[in-house]
C-alpha cells in the first residue's frame, strides 16, 4: 500500500511538472501579428520589421495578417476574439484604442477589457504644414486667418479620428478658432491633396512631410511635441508658437487578447523591448521619421488611459456624433 501511495504521489508530481512546463513553453507554433491596415502602409512596414526581429528572438515564424477597415476596429476585434495563448499579437494605435470608443457606437469589443497592452512601439511626430501657395509663414498666421474668417480655413485629415484630425480638434480648442476638417481616405491621399493646395493646412507625421518640406512644396510651421523635432530643428513646437499644452502623441503598440498568461506577456514584452532597443531598428525607425518607443505593460496601460481621458471628452465637445 505504501509503495502504491508513493507511486501515486510521483505520478501526480510528474503530471504537475509536465502541465506546468506545457503552460510555460512558448512559443510552440508560428506567431501571427494582426495589422489593422492595408499592406504597404507605415504601420504595416514597421510591424513586418518587428516581426522579423521577433522571429529571430523567439525561434518561430512570424506572419503578418492584414485586417483593414473600420478605423482599425476590424483588426483589433480579431485580436480580442483570438485564443489568449500569445500566438496572436495585434498592432493597434491611439485612434483604435483611445479615440474610437467616442466615435463608434458599437465597436464589438472593449479596448480596455478585451485586450491587454504589451509595449508601445513607436511615436510619430505630427507636423503642422501648409501648401507652398498659401500666405502662412507661422502658426500665428493661421490662427489670425481662422479668427478673421471662421469656418472657412480648412485642414486635411487622414479620416475622422485620425491623429491629424485630433490635432485639428485640439488646435481649435486651444486657439479658439473654428476651422473646417476635410477627411481623406488615409494620410497618403491627404498629403497629395495638401501639396496640390486643396486645403489650407494639415497635421501629418514627420515621415510623410519631410521630403515635401525639403522640396519646398509645403512649409512646416510647428511640431505637435513638447520640444522641437530633431529632423526640423528650426521649426518651433506648437507650445513655443503660443498654444500651451499642445502635444499630440501618435503612437502604435502591440496588444494581446485578454487572459493571455502573465509569463507569456512577460516574455513577449522582453523580446519586443529588446528589438526596439536594437541600434539597427532604432536607426531604421529614425530614417522613417519615427521614434522607437519601448515600454512596460504598466506604462502602456497608463498612456492609453491618459489619452482616452484626454481625447474622448474633446471629441464629444467638438460635436462629433458617433456612427
Amino acid at each position: 500500500m505504501k509503495t502504491f501511495r508513493i507511486a501515486c504521489l510521483l505520478a501526480l508530481s510528474l503530471s504537475f511538472i509536465t502541465g506546468a512546463a506545457a503552460q510555460t513553453a512558448y512559443p510552440v507554433k508560428p506567431i501571427r501579428i494582426v495589422v489593422p491596415y492595408p499592406a504597404g502602409g507605415g504601420i504595416d512596414v514597421m510591424s513586418r520589421l518587428l516581426g522579423q526581429q521577433l522571429s529571430q528572438r523567439l525561434g518561430q515564424p512570424v506572419v503578418i495578417d492584414n485586417r483593414a477597415g473600420a478605423g482599425g476596429n476590424i483588426g483589433a476585434q480579431a485580436v480580442a476574439r483570438a485564443a489568449p495563448d500569445g500566438h496572436t499579437i495585434g498592432s493597434a494605435n491611439i485612434g483604435t484604442l483611445a479615440v474610437n470608443p467616442a466615435l463608434v457606437r458599437n465597436m464589438g469589443f472593449d479596448p480596455m477589457t478585451d485586450l491587454m497592452p504589451i509595449s508601445t512601439i513607436f511615436n510619430a511626430v505630427n507636423v503642422l504644414v501648409c501648401p507652398a501657395n498659401r500666405p502662412f509663414n507661422s502658426v500665428a498666421d493661421i490662427i489670425a486667418a481662422a479668427k478673421a474668417r471662421p469656418e472657412t480655413i480648412s485642414y486635411g485629415t487622414g479620416g475622422v479620428g485620425s491623429p491629424g484630425h485630433l490635432c485639428g480638434i485640439l488646435f481649435d480648442h486651444i486657439a479658439g478658432t473654428r476651422t473646417v476638417p476635410v477627411p481623406y481616405r488615409g494620410g497618403g491621399p491627404q498629403m497629395l491633396a495638401l501639396v496640390a493646395g486643396e486645403h489650407d493646412f494639415g497635421f501629418s507625421p514627420m515621415g510623410t512631410v519631410l521630403t515635401h518640406v525639403q522640396a519646398g512644396t509645403i512649409r512646416a510651421l510647428g511640431v505637435a511635441t513638447k520640444t522641437r523635432a530633431r529632423e526640423l530643428p528650426n521649426v518651433p513646437s506648437m507650445i513655443e508658437a503660443g498654444l500651451p499644452n499642445f502635444e499630440v502623441l501618435n503612437w502604435d503598440g502591440f496588444v494581446v487578447p485578454a487572459g493571455t498568461p502573465a509569463p507569456i506577456r512577460a516574455r513577449l514584452g522582453e523580446v519586443i523591448r529588446a528589438a526596439l532597443s536594437d541600434p539597427s531598428v532604432v536607426a531604421d525607425f529614425q530614417r522613417r521619421g519615427l521614434e522607437a518607443w519601448p515600454s512596460t505593460e504598466a506604462a502602456f496601460a497608463a498612456q492609453l488611459a491618459a489619452d482616452a481621458a484626454k481625447w474622448q471628452p474633446l471629441i464629444r465637445g467638438a460635436g462629433i456624433e458617433p456612427s
